[in-house]
C-alpha cells in the first residue's frame, strides 16, 4: 500500500508549487484549430478494430489512431516528431485502469486534412509499455485523443467508405438519417447510454481505441448465456495490464442503444472500470458525433430487425513481457487451442517453423491465411498449434 501513497504525495507536493497542469483546463485552453467555418474530409483506414489517421508534422506525415477514449493527445515516441518541453505534469490513466504522474509536452505544429492545430498536449507513453510494442511494429506513434474533435466540433466516421468528416460548422448533420441519441461529456470523452436488458441502461464510454464491441462490467449483467471461461488478463494499457481475474464469455441476445437493437453481442465480462462500447460498432455503420447539440447518430450499413453483430473472439490472448516475447495471458477453457494443450504463461517461440523469439512484430503483421505457431511451456514443452488469421 505505501507505494501508492507516495504518488499522492508527490502531486500534492507539485501542486503546491504550482507544477501539476489541472489537465480539464490545461490541455483544452492551450490548443488552438486555425482555421474557421471549415468543413474537411479525411482519408482514414480502419483495421484490426482501430482509426487510423494520417497527421502531417513538419512536412512528413504520420498515422495516428483516433481515440475517442482518449481525453487528449498521446505519443509512443518522442523521436518521430519535434515536441516542446515538459509543461508541467498530470495524472494520467490507462485502459488497465492505472494511474501514474506523467509529463506533458506540445506537439508544435500539426495538420489533419487541411485544418492546422497548433500547440497540441501530448502525454508520453513510458518506453517500453506493451501498447508501444505493437503500434511499433505498425509504424504508429502516437493517438488523436476526443479533444481534437470536440474542438472542431463535429466529426463522422465512415469506415465503409474510409473518410471521416470534421466541422466547425453548425447544422451539417441536421438532416443525416440514422439512429439519433444523446451522449455526455467527461473531461470531453463520450459517454451514450446503453441497455444491456429492457430494465437495465447505463452510461457507456465510446472508445474507438478499444478494438472489440462491447466490454461489460459484471454488475452491468444479469442475464445472459455464459459461453466459455478462463483465468487470465485481456486488458493492456500503456502503464501495465490488469490482473489476473476469472472471466467470462457472454452472449447477449440484444442490446439498445437509443431506438437502435444490436443483436448476438458477444462480450467479456470482467471486473472492469468501465462499461465501453469499442470501435467495433464502425464495422456495421457510420457515426456522427456532434459536440455542438451533444447527438449522436448511427447510421446501420445494414439493418433487419435490428444490426446483426455475431462477433467472435480469439481463442487466446497474447501480451509483450521481458525481452520483447509474447506470452499467453488467457486461453479460453472451451477452445481448440485450449484442446490442443496450449496454456496461460505459454511464450510464443514460432511461426510456420521460423524463429520469432523477441520479435513481436512477426505474429502482429502475420499476414491473413493459415499458419502454424509453435509455444513453449516453462518446462520446455513444445505445442504446435494451426492458426488462421
Amino acid at each position: 500500500m505505501k507505494h501508492r501513497l507516495w504518488p499522492s504525495l508527490f502531486v500534492c507536493m507539485l501542486l503546491a508549487f504550482g507544477m501539476v497542469l489541472p489537465a480539464n483546463a490545461q490541455y483544452f485552453s492551450k490548443m488552438r484549430v486555425m482555421e474557421k467555418n471549415f468543413c474537411d474530409t479525411i482519408p482514414i483506414e480502419f483495421r484490426r478494430g482501430r482509426i487510423f489517421i494520417p497527421v502531417e508534422v513538419e512536412g512528413r506525415t504520420h498515422q495516428f489512431v483516433f481515440d475517442t477514449g482518449c481525453s487528449v493527445g498521446l505519443m509512443f515516441t518522442d523521436r518521430a516528431v519535434s515536441l516542446k518541453k515538459k509543461f508541467g505534469f498530470t495524472l494520467a490513466g490507462d485502459a488497465a485502469g492505472l494511474v501514474h504522474l506523467t509529463g506533458v509536452k506540445c506537439i508544435p505544429e500539426m495538420h489533419i486534412g487541411h485544418v492546422t492545430v497548433r500547440n497540441y498536449r501530448v502525454v508520453l507513453a513510458p518506453s517500453r509499455s506493451m501498447v508501444n510494442f505493437e503500434y511499433d511494429c505498425q509504424q504508429i506513434v502516437g493517438c488523436i485523443g476526443s479533444d481534437f474533435a470536440s474542438k472542431c466540433r463535429a466529426v463522422k466516421i465512415d469506415t465503409e467508405k474510409g473518410i471521416m468528416v470534421i466541422t466547425d460548422r453548425q447544422g451539417v448533420f441536421d438532416d443525416e438519417e440514422g439512429f439519433r441519441f444523446s451522449f455526455k461529456e467527461d473531461v470531453r470523452v463520450p459517454y451514450l447510454k446503453v441497455s444491456t436488458r429492457p430494465d437495465k441502461t447505463r452510461w457507456c464510454l465510446l472508445d474507438t481505441g478499444f478494438p472489440g464491441f462491447l466490454d461489460v462490467r459484471r454488475q452491468d449483467i444479469t442475464e445472459a448465456d455464459t459461453l466459455d471461461t478462463a483465468m487470465g488478463s485481456v486488458t493492456a494499457g500503456v502503464y501495465g495490464k490488469t490482473d489476473e481475474e476469472r472471466l467470462m464469455m457472454l452472449r447477449l441476445d440484444s442490446i439498445r442503444i437509443g431506438d437502435c437493437v444490436f443483436r448476438q453481442v458477444t462480450t467479456n465480462c470482467q471486473a472492469a472500470n468501465d462499461f465501453v462500447l469499442g470501435s467495433l460498432i464502425l464495422k456495421y455503420g457510420s457515426m456522427v458525433i456532434d459536440y455542438n447539440t451533444h447527438q449522436m447518430i448511427f447510421q446501420p450499413y445494414h439493418y433487419d430487425n435490428g444490426v446483426m453483430v455475431a462477433n467472435t473472439f480469439s481463442d487466446f490472448v497474447m501480451m509483450p513481457r521481458e525481452e520483447r516475447n509474447l506470452y499467453v495471458t488467457l486461453v479460453w477453457s472451451k477452445s481448440r487451442c485450449y484442446d490442443l494443450g496450449v496454456r496461460l504463461g505459454d511464450r510464443l517461440t514460432r511461426i510456420d517453423g521460423i524463429d520469432v523469439s523477441g520479435n513481436p512484430c512477426a505474429y502482429w503483421n502475420l499476414e491473413p491465411g493459415d499458419h502454424v505457431l509453435t509455444f513453449t511451456n516453462t518446462e520446455g514443452e513444445i505445442k504446435e498449434i494451426p492458426f488462421n488469421k
